[in-house]
Protein backbone atom coordinates (compact mmCIF):
# COMPACT_ATOMS: atom_id res chain seq x y z
CA UNK A 1 0.00 0.00 0.00
CA UNK A 2 1.35 3.42 -0.91
CA UNK A 3 2.01 6.15 1.65
CA UNK A 4 -0.84 8.16 0.14
CA UNK A 5 -3.22 5.23 0.60
CA UNK A 6 -2.05 4.73 4.20
CA UNK A 7 -2.50 8.42 4.99
CA UNK A 8 -5.99 8.37 3.46
CA UNK A 9 -6.94 5.28 5.52
CA UNK A 10 -5.76 6.92 8.76
CA UNK A 11 -7.70 10.12 8.01
CA UNK A 12 -10.81 8.08 7.23
CA UNK A 13 -10.48 6.18 10.54
CA UNK A 14 -10.06 9.46 12.42
CA UNK A 15 -13.37 10.62 11.00
CA UNK A 16 -15.26 7.35 11.49
CA UNK A 17 -14.24 6.35 15.03
CA UNK A 18 -15.63 9.42 16.87
CA UNK A 19 -18.88 9.05 14.95
CA UNK A 20 -19.15 5.40 15.99
CA UNK A 21 -18.47 6.28 19.62
CA UNK A 22 -21.02 9.05 19.53
CA UNK A 23 -23.64 6.64 18.17
CA UNK A 24 -23.17 4.47 21.27
CA UNK A 25 -24.04 7.32 23.62
CA UNK A 26 -27.55 6.81 25.03
CA UNK A 27 -30.14 9.55 25.24
CA UNK A 28 -30.94 11.21 28.55
CA UNK A 29 -34.43 9.69 28.43
CA UNK A 30 -32.98 6.21 27.95
CA UNK A 31 -30.80 6.68 31.05
CA UNK A 32 -33.71 8.04 33.08
CA UNK A 33 -35.87 5.09 31.99
CA UNK A 34 -33.16 2.53 32.81
CA UNK A 35 -32.67 3.96 36.30
CA UNK A 36 -36.43 4.10 36.95
CA UNK A 37 -36.79 0.47 35.88
CA UNK A 38 -33.88 -0.57 38.12
CA UNK A 39 -35.54 0.92 41.21
CA UNK A 40 -39.04 -0.43 40.64
CA UNK A 41 -40.57 1.57 37.79
CA UNK A 42 -42.16 4.98 37.48
CA UNK A 43 -45.66 3.66 38.21
CA UNK A 44 -44.55 2.18 41.54
CA UNK A 45 -43.12 5.53 42.65
CA UNK A 46 -46.22 7.44 41.55
CA UNK A 47 -48.25 5.16 43.82
CA UNK A 48 -46.24 6.18 46.92
CA UNK A 49 -48.35 9.18 47.86
CA UNK A 50 -46.91 9.28 51.40
CA UNK A 51 -43.48 8.15 52.54
CA UNK A 52 -41.65 8.07 55.86
CA UNK A 53 -37.93 7.35 56.09
CA UNK A 54 -36.05 6.77 59.33
CA UNK A 55 -32.40 6.14 60.01
CA UNK A 56 -29.24 7.85 61.20
CA UNK A 57 -27.35 10.94 60.12
CA UNK A 58 -23.62 10.55 60.70
CA UNK A 59 -21.94 13.95 60.88
CA UNK A 60 -18.45 12.70 60.16
CA UNK A 61 -16.54 15.93 60.82
CA UNK A 62 -18.02 16.20 64.32
CA UNK A 63 -18.00 12.46 65.14
CA UNK A 64 -21.75 12.62 65.83
CA UNK A 65 -24.43 10.08 64.94
CA UNK A 66 -27.98 11.42 65.12
CA UNK A 67 -31.37 9.88 64.48
CA UNK A 68 -33.34 11.27 61.57
CA UNK A 69 -36.88 11.05 60.21
CA UNK A 70 -38.18 12.42 56.91
CA UNK A 71 -41.87 12.54 56.04
CA UNK A 72 -43.19 13.48 52.59
CA UNK A 73 -46.77 13.59 51.41
CA UNK A 74 -49.21 15.78 49.54
CA UNK A 75 -46.46 18.05 48.24
CA UNK A 76 -45.21 18.75 51.77
CA UNK A 77 -42.18 17.65 53.75
CA UNK A 78 -40.72 17.58 57.25
CA UNK A 79 -37.25 16.31 58.13
CA UNK A 80 -36.06 16.16 61.72
CA UNK A 81 -32.55 15.28 62.93
CA UNK A 82 -32.08 14.84 66.68
CA UNK A 83 -28.48 15.79 67.42
CA UNK A 84 -27.22 14.68 70.86
CA UNK A 85 -26.20 17.62 73.02
CA UNK A 86 -27.49 20.14 70.49
CA UNK A 87 -31.18 19.53 69.88
CA UNK A 88 -33.46 19.21 66.87
CA UNK A 89 -32.45 20.40 63.42
CA UNK A 90 -35.49 20.67 61.15
CA UNK A 91 -36.33 21.46 57.55
CA UNK A 92 -39.88 21.67 56.33
CA UNK A 93 -42.23 22.69 53.55
CA UNK A 94 -45.95 23.30 53.99
CA UNK A 95 -46.68 23.47 50.28
CA UNK A 96 -45.83 27.17 50.05
CA UNK A 97 -43.06 28.09 52.48
CA UNK A 98 -39.79 26.17 52.87
CA UNK A 99 -38.08 26.73 56.19
CA UNK A 100 -35.26 25.59 58.47
CA UNK A 101 -34.79 25.75 62.22
CA UNK A 102 -32.18 24.74 64.79
CA UNK A 103 -31.35 25.69 68.40
CA UNK A 104 -28.35 27.83 67.41
CA UNK A 105 -29.64 29.79 64.39
CA UNK A 106 -33.34 29.76 65.14
CA UNK A 107 -35.94 29.78 62.37
CA UNK A 108 -35.47 31.01 58.81
CA UNK A 109 -37.28 30.90 55.48
CA UNK A 110 -35.54 29.56 52.38
CA UNK A 111 -35.10 31.72 49.29
CA UNK A 112 -37.09 31.20 46.09
CA UNK A 113 -34.51 28.92 44.47
CA UNK A 114 -34.21 26.60 47.45
CA UNK A 115 -37.99 26.59 47.88
CA UNK A 116 -38.37 25.44 44.28
CA UNK A 117 -35.84 22.66 44.91
CA UNK A 118 -37.69 21.52 48.04
CA UNK A 119 -41.00 21.57 46.17
CA UNK A 120 -39.59 19.32 43.43
CA UNK A 121 -38.20 16.93 46.07
CA UNK A 122 -41.72 16.31 47.43
CA UNK A 123 -42.89 14.69 44.20
CA UNK A 124 -43.29 10.87 44.49
CA UNK A 125 -41.03 10.58 41.42
CA UNK A 126 -38.38 13.05 42.63
CA UNK A 127 -34.95 12.08 41.33
CA UNK A 128 -36.34 10.00 38.46
CA UNK A 129 -36.54 13.06 36.19
CA UNK A 130 -40.04 12.54 34.96
CA UNK A 131 -40.97 14.50 31.84
CA UNK A 132 -41.66 18.12 32.74
CA UNK A 133 -39.48 18.12 35.88
CA UNK A 134 -36.47 19.71 34.14
CA UNK A 135 -35.72 22.28 31.46
CA UNK A 136 -32.74 20.56 29.81
CA UNK A 137 -30.77 17.31 29.96
CA UNK A 138 -27.53 16.63 28.07
CA UNK A 139 -25.62 13.34 28.11
CA UNK A 140 -21.89 14.00 28.47
CA UNK A 141 -19.01 11.75 27.44
CA UNK A 142 -18.58 8.51 29.39
CA UNK A 143 -16.60 9.03 32.60
CA UNK A 144 -15.20 7.16 35.59
CA UNK A 145 -16.96 8.20 38.81
CA UNK A 146 -16.17 6.71 42.21
CA UNK A 147 -14.61 3.67 40.53
CA UNK A 148 -17.52 2.97 38.17
CA UNK A 149 -17.98 3.47 34.44
CA UNK A 150 -20.79 5.99 34.13
CA UNK A 151 -22.83 8.13 31.79
CA UNK A 152 -22.98 11.67 33.20
CA UNK A 153 -26.07 13.75 32.43
CA UNK A 154 -26.04 17.52 32.87
CA UNK A 155 -29.52 18.52 34.02
CA UNK A 156 -31.01 21.95 34.63
CA UNK A 157 -34.05 21.69 36.89
CA UNK A 158 -37.11 23.88 36.63
CA UNK A 159 -35.71 25.95 39.51
CA UNK A 160 -32.67 26.77 37.35
CA UNK A 161 -30.29 24.65 39.43
CA UNK A 162 -27.71 22.81 37.34
CA UNK A 163 -26.34 19.40 38.27
CA UNK A 164 -24.46 16.51 36.72
CA UNK A 165 -25.95 13.12 37.56
CA UNK A 166 -23.84 9.96 37.14
CA UNK A 167 -25.51 6.69 36.06
CA UNK A 168 -23.70 3.37 36.35
CA UNK A 169 -23.36 1.97 32.82
CA UNK A 170 -23.82 -1.62 34.02
CA UNK A 171 -26.76 -1.30 36.41
CA UNK A 172 -28.40 1.94 35.31
CA UNK A 173 -28.50 3.09 38.94
CA UNK A 174 -27.77 6.68 39.91
CA UNK A 175 -24.57 6.57 41.95
CA UNK A 176 -23.85 10.26 42.42
CA UNK A 177 -24.40 13.83 41.40
CA UNK A 178 -22.61 17.16 41.58
CA UNK A 179 -24.97 20.06 42.22
CA UNK A 180 -24.15 23.69 41.55
CA UNK A 181 -25.05 25.59 44.74
CA UNK A 182 -24.61 29.33 45.45
CA UNK A 183 -21.81 28.38 47.86
CA UNK A 184 -20.11 26.10 45.31
CA UNK A 185 -20.34 22.50 44.15
CA UNK A 186 -22.03 19.90 46.35
CA UNK A 187 -21.18 16.25 45.70
CA UNK A 188 -23.66 13.55 46.75
CA UNK A 189 -23.10 9.78 46.53
CA UNK A 190 -25.84 7.12 46.42
CA UNK A 191 -25.25 3.47 47.32
CA UNK A 192 -26.61 0.40 49.12
CA UNK A 193 -29.89 0.29 47.21
CA UNK A 194 -32.52 -1.81 49.00
CA UNK A 195 -36.11 -2.76 48.27
CA UNK A 196 -38.94 -1.42 50.41
CA UNK A 197 -42.30 -2.60 49.16
CA UNK A 198 -42.39 -2.09 45.39
CA UNK A 199 -39.49 0.37 45.17
CA UNK A 200 -35.77 0.45 45.82
CA UNK A 201 -33.98 3.38 47.45
CA UNK A 202 -30.36 4.26 48.13
CA UNK A 203 -30.06 3.55 51.84
CA UNK A 204 -26.69 5.30 52.05
CA UNK A 205 -26.49 8.91 50.87
CA UNK A 206 -23.24 10.78 51.42
CA UNK A 207 -23.69 14.55 51.24
CA UNK A 208 -20.60 16.67 50.81
CA UNK A 209 -20.50 19.95 52.76
CA UNK A 210 -17.78 22.62 53.15
CA UNK A 211 -17.06 21.18 56.61
CA UNK A 212 -17.09 17.50 55.65
CA UNK A 213 -19.46 14.68 54.84
CA UNK A 214 -22.87 13.96 56.30
CA UNK A 215 -23.93 10.34 55.72
CA UNK A 216 -27.63 9.46 55.82
CA UNK A 217 -28.23 5.76 56.49
CA UNK A 218 -31.85 4.77 55.96
CA UNK A 219 -33.00 1.75 57.96
CA UNK A 220 -36.74 1.74 57.19
CA UNK A 221 -39.17 3.19 54.66
CA UNK A 222 -42.95 3.02 55.12
CA UNK A 223 -45.84 4.29 53.02
CA UNK A 224 -48.63 4.83 55.57
CA UNK A 225 -50.79 7.96 55.49
CA UNK A 226 -49.28 10.97 57.30
CA UNK A 227 -51.22 13.33 59.56
CA UNK A 228 -51.30 16.69 57.73
CA UNK A 229 -50.93 18.50 61.05
CA UNK A 230 -47.22 17.72 61.20
CA UNK A 231 -46.62 19.90 58.15
CA UNK A 232 -48.13 23.04 59.71
CA UNK A 233 -45.60 25.88 60.04
CA UNK A 234 -44.03 26.16 63.52
CA UNK A 235 -44.90 29.34 65.43
CA UNK A 236 -41.29 30.58 65.10
CA UNK A 237 -41.55 30.39 61.31
CA UNK A 238 -45.02 31.96 61.21
CA UNK A 239 -43.71 35.00 63.09
CA UNK A 240 -41.04 35.70 60.46
CA UNK A 241 -41.69 38.51 57.93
Amino acid sequence: MSRTAIRRAIMTAALVVPTALFAQKPTAQALFDKHAAAVGGMAAFRATMARTEVGTADITFASISAGYERKVGGGRMLMTIDVPGFGQVQQGFDGTIAWAMDPQSGASKMDAGMTADVLSSTSPTAGLWESGSYTSAEVLDAADFEGAKTWPVKIVSKSGRARTVYYDQATGLKIGEVIQQPSGEQKNLYSAYKRFGAISVATKVTQGTPNGDIVLNTTAVTFDAIDAAIFVLPAAVKSLP
